[in-house]
């Protein structure tokens, strides 16, 4: 009978085991440090998010220093109420589409449609370098950081913006 209890024993205990390292494999990517591709992620819904609680501090926390330019906070604060804090939100809560080449990233957002944000790896943090790309319609949404102003400038000189802005005959 004491043969048969610690047999008993040993099974539950082997079984415990078994189940905590299934456990542990099964939380892998939960474990540990994060990889790149959470950084750029983690990193861009933050920025998002900020936005969308007009958090504009934290928002120039998640920018590269030629990002931010000069008075980061106080020209974002300009631009917020152009903002759909709705959209943001949406945006920072769903899968992005995450690209990795080298200490370059880009976070392609699931709304508004095509709209990405380029990230720089700056040591081990991984921070937005370029503002995000959009279609013209939301194009007046950017903020007017030195990111924004970029935004704008490459969209006025696109062939797209100069054909829709010739004038129709």
């Amino acid at each position: 009978m004491r043969q048969q209890r610690s047999a008993g024993t040993r099974r539950g205990v082997v079984a415990i085991v078994a189940l905590a390292l299934l456990a542990a494999a099964l939380m892998g990517c939960g474990v540990g440090k994060d990889g790149d591709k959470e950084k750029v992620s983690k990193t861009a819904a933050t920025y998002l998010k900020a936005l969308a609680a007009v958090d504009t501090a934290t928002a120039c926390r998640q920018l590269t220093r030629r990002a931010q330019g000069a008075g980061c906070a106080p020209a974002m604060d300009e631009r917020l109420s152009r903002l759909d804090s709705h959209a943001l939100r949406r945006a920072a809560d769903a899968s992005m589409d995450i690209e990795i080449h080298g200490n370059a990233a880009t976070a392609a957002l699931a709304e508004p449609h095509g709209a990405r944000l380029e990230l720089a790896r700056l040591g081990g943090e991984w921070r937005i370098d370029s503002g995000y790309s959009v279609p013209p319609a939301a194009s007046a949404a950017i903020p007017a950081t030195p990111v924004g102003r970029e935004l704008s400038g490459r969209w006025r000189s696109s062939p797209v913006a100069r054909r829709d802005s010739a004038p129709r005959t």
